[in-house]
């Protein structure tokens, strides 16, 4: 369940299309890892948010928790499960019900998250949270940028969508050659045509 924090009156938001709530993370180089601040609290007892720093990992299909974070917030197990860790081994690990608070406005709330320790930071979020919405990733002149909206509100396809060509350091296409986009035409019938529609 998700609620945006700054919602709209009812009556509003009859009337206009609901905003999606989004961020949107920007590095000096490319990156291997995907960082947020997150705000966590227990959802059972919440006493208050604790900051967190959190890697978005769409390799994980739970979201984690640190045993310290937890413990600080006074998390308790409602549950025990297995995950699995990067050694390919089973752990067991407790499970709590958490709100999280991302950065784009909107919370998650009761949660199930896994007690874990992702490398580098205070919770890891998987894909439970990253399928509530949109999440995107481009590496654009060596500079990794990801971003992500709630709820989610179209379809991203690169392929659909993509009207540049590809820079390449071939030398020119002639007229009667195939079409570098790999459509099979010829590229005076495709691309070199001067303005037709490509799908």
């Amino acid at each position: 369940m998700y609620c945006p924090t700054g919602h709209r009156s009812a009556q509003l938001s009859n009337k206009l299309p609901t905003p999606g709530h989004c961020f949107t993370n920007s590095y000096s180089g490319l990156s291997c890892v995907l960082t947020s601040d997150v705000g966590v609290e227990s959802a059972i007892n919440p006493a208050g948010q604790k900051a967190c720093k959190a890697i978005w990992d769409t390799g994980a299909s739970l979201s984690l928790v640190r045993p310290e974070v937890a413990a600080q917030l006074g998390m308790k197990p409602v549950s025990k499960t297995k995950i699995s860790t990067p050694t390919s081994q089973d752990a067991d690990s407790s499970l709590y019900l958490a709100n999280l608070y991302l950065p784009n406005q909107v919370r998650v709330l009761k949660v199930l998250v896994a007690e874990g320790i992702p490398s580098g930071a205070d919770m890891l979020i998987g894909m439970d949270i990253i399928t509530l919405g949109d999440f995107a990733v481009s590496n654009y002149n060596n500079k990794t940028i990801f971003s992500f909206r709630m709820p989610s509100m179209t379809t991203i396809d690169f392929c659909k969508s993509s009207h540049i060509m590809p820079v390449t350091n071939e030398s020119k296409v002639g007229r009667n050659d195939p079409c570098p986009c790999g459509s099979g035409k010829k590229y005076k019938h495709c691309h070199g045509s001067g303005g037709a529609t490509h799908t």
